[in-house]
């Protein structure tokens, strides 16, 4: 049977289905090569990547789309809807909007494993790129992925993820630049 596991301590959340990492315990640096000395070492199969901790693997990288970097590379904008207004009373302005590229969420996303890349035994591996409403729902959601077919699934994924804003001035304000890493990964 065809399973998923699951990196960083997080639960399965079914029989086929995708992890979410935690951000800031995600290291995406190479796995080590496979020690050829070892007859005992599993050759890694077609599909298998390495950040799904298969020695020999393939270090995949991700397809960003369009406006990926430059979106991160502008950070916080200064809007002025809830930002206080204390310049219009001479005060300093407030934020709307916290750039918070490792903001973890109160409920992680609910991942499905695509049925394409399960049957075809294709591992992958993305990033969900965000903003954060005032609310705690994402909007503006890109995705980033090592192969196409886990983008769609990703994409649903963020959807129901549910975020905690921190509060400026007793107000909620929104997260922008969120950026969080799902990992594709099956297991015998």
């Amino acid at each position: 049977m065809t399973r998923l596991h699951i990196l960083a301590g997080t639960a399965c959340l079914a029989t086929l289905a995708a992890c979410a990492v935690d951000p800031n315990t995600y290291d995406p640096a190479p796995a080590p090569p496979p020690v050829m000395d070892d007859p005992q070492a599993p050759a890694p199969q077609p599909g298998e990547i390495a950040a799904c901790g298969h020695a020999g693997a393939t270090e995949v990288s991700l397809r960003y789309p369009d406006g990926w970097q430059a979106r991160l590379a502008e950070g916080a904008r200064q809007t002025g809807s809830g930002g206080g207004g204390g310049e219009l009373l001479g005060g300093p302005s407030q934020p709307d909007e916290v750039v918070a590229t490792d903001a973890q969420p109160v409920a992680p996303p609910m991942v499905e494993y695509p049925q394409s890349a399960a049957s075809a035994r294709q591992e992958g591996r993305c990033e969900i790129l965000m903003d954060v409403s005032p609310t705690g729902t994402p909007e503006e959601i890109l995705t980033a992925c090592s192969t196409p077919q886990f983008n769609a699934s990703v994409y649903r994924a963020a959807t129901s993820m549910r975020f905690d804003p921190p509060r400026r001035g007793g107000q909620s304000v929104r997260l922008v630049n969120v950026v969080y890493p799902v990992i594709y990964c099956l297991d015998e």
